[in-house]
């Protein structure tokens, strides 16, 4: 004789928080999915970078060439050849010109030289200038592409700060936390 057990009605109980552990690991999966798929859009725009159009390679190039930093970065690089494109017309012939120009091993005065004999003294001067300033355009109308980024504030980071409302530098509150025996702190 088989002997049956009766089935028992399982009841799962709340914590004292409204959710049970199974949801709160749904919950915790599906915030950390979202969490990636809001990343892709910054790495989809990376990506595309990475694997950009010869015109926007030239740019940096050039960009290299003309400011002599070898480690210009690329997705500024991007944003500053969108912003010359949408100013002006002319910008990808003029680029493709100055690109020709460009040979290995030249040094900024050399580029700077060849760009004068072609007639593209200014244009050259404009990247130049983006580049430090962080703005295309020099008048009311110019466009803001970079701020802390723009090398000008590179070239003096190591003693001065990117001046700002705050007396710290942007995003002053992600720096470490001085030494306790510091000699900031002691002059203070």
């Amino acid at each position: 004789m088989k002997r049956q057990i009766p089935t028992e009605t399982v009841s799962v109980t709340k914590n004292g928080t409204g959710s049970t552990r199974r949801e709160f690991l749904f919950a915790t999966l599906g915030l950390t999915l979202t969490g990636a798929v809001a990343t892709l859009p910054g790495r989809a725009f990376a990506a595309s970078v990475l694997s950009a159009s010869v015109a926007v390679k030239q740019f940096i190039s050039i960009s290299q060439a003309i400011t002599e930093h070898k480690h210009l970065d690329t997705v500024l690089a991007a944003r500053f050849f969108q912003a010359f494109s949408q100013r002006d017309a002319q910008f990808g012939p003029r680029l493709t010109q100055l690109a020709r120009l460009l040979q290995p091993g030249m040094s900024a005065q050399q580029l700077l030289d060849q760009a004068d004999k072609a007639g593209l003294h200014d244009f050259l001067y404009q990247i130049v200038t983006a580049w430090y300033t962080g703005t295309v355009g020099n008048d009311y109308h110019g466009t803001l592409v970079a701020y802390k980024q723009a090398l000008m504030y590179q070239t003096v980071s190591d003693g001065l700060i990117v001046p700002t409302y705050c007396g710290n530098g942007p995003i002053w509150w992600t720096a470490p936390i001085p030494d306790e025996h510091s000699s900031l702190i002691d002059s203070l």
